[in-house]
């Protein structure tokens, strides 16, 4: 799979795994990035906008995989891991700020024909989903797709649940949302959803995420920490290559496991992390 190779290489690369070691791949993500290039599959092709975009690590794939020509829009702008990016593709545009300001300043000056919201929906007050929605549709093109991923309800439970509570923690959670809900919501934007899964089973998130998390950010803190001496930190990276060898090859067979339960096992009732494809429809634009 090309979008799984790139992941690897921007990873290694420490492109894309802020606050983990580059030396530690999250080899379990093969799934969720096989469904997110079936997505790209059945996107026609053009320009791509990334809302919510991070330090840039699903811009760099689409690029890659995609097209060199989008838009990403970010509310916390890391700028030293988006100039590499920007200078590398002059066909690509960050924009820095709330993605309810800028979908209005797009509007009749960019036409996408594939939206990437991940992991970005319950960020949303639960009042502003569906205007952002509409919005959304007056900048993506005919037959265009959107690619959304977000916590699964009935899994994760309410969003006030979650330790992330928007009243806990700057920039949290509102809301989680079943499938169904979602179906009604886009319907009611003007989309159609074309295909839907599931991602994150209980089993990847009681065992895989509860070794693997803590482990790589152990490794990046030991290995990269500037309070360290710069002696120190790269007798550390010598001397445990043999560890790292060893406990790479433990996530790896571990995750081929994972791949293969999200793969037949994963549902509604058994995985965190809803995924679907919706596509503009024909009608009238909202």
């Amino acid at each position: 799979m090309k979008i799984y190779k790139k992941y690897m290489e921007v990873w290694r690369e420490g492109k894309s795994c802020a606050g983990f070691s580059s030396r530690l791949p999250d080899y379990a993500i093969y799934f969720w990035l096989k469904c997110f290039e079936k997505a790209i599959t059945l996107s026609p092709k053009g320009k791509f906008l990334d809302i919510g975009a991070g330090d840039g690590r699903l811009s760099q794939l689409l690029l890659h995989q995609y097209s060199q020509e989008g838009v990403a829009i970010e509310v916390q702008v890391n700028q030293e891991k988006w100039d590499p990016i920007l200078k590398q593709y002059p066909g690509f545009e960050l924009k820095a700020g709330l993605c309810q300001d800028w979908l209005k300043k797009l509007q009749g000056t960019y036409v996408f024909d594939f939206v990437i919201l991940i992991e970005f929906f319950e960020h949303l007050p639960p009042e502003e989903a569906l205007p952002f929605l509409k919005q959304l549709n007056k900048v993506i093109a005919n037959n265009g797709m959107l690619f959304l991923t977000t916590p699964n309800r009935i899994v994760q439970g309410p969003a006030e649940q979650s330790p992330i509570w928007h009243e806990k923690q700057p920039y949290g959670h509102h809301k989680h949302y079943t499938y169904q809900e979602l179906k009604d919501l886009l319907a009611r934007a003007g989309f159609s959803i074309q295909w839907h899964g599931f991602e994150c089973h209980w089993i990847k998130t009681k065992f895989y995420n509860k070794l693997f998390y803590p482990i790589s950010k152990l490794d990046a803190r030991l290995s990269g920490s500037q309070k360290l001496p710069a002696w120190l930190r790269k007798t550390y990276s010598f001397v445990t290559i043999p560890v790292v060898l060893a406990i790479r090859a433990f996530f790896w067979t571990l995750a081929k496991a994972i791949y293969f339960v999200e793969k037949n096992y994963g549902n509604q009732n058994s995985s965190g992390t809803i995924m679907l494809l919706a596509q503009q429809k024909l009608e009238k634009k909202i």
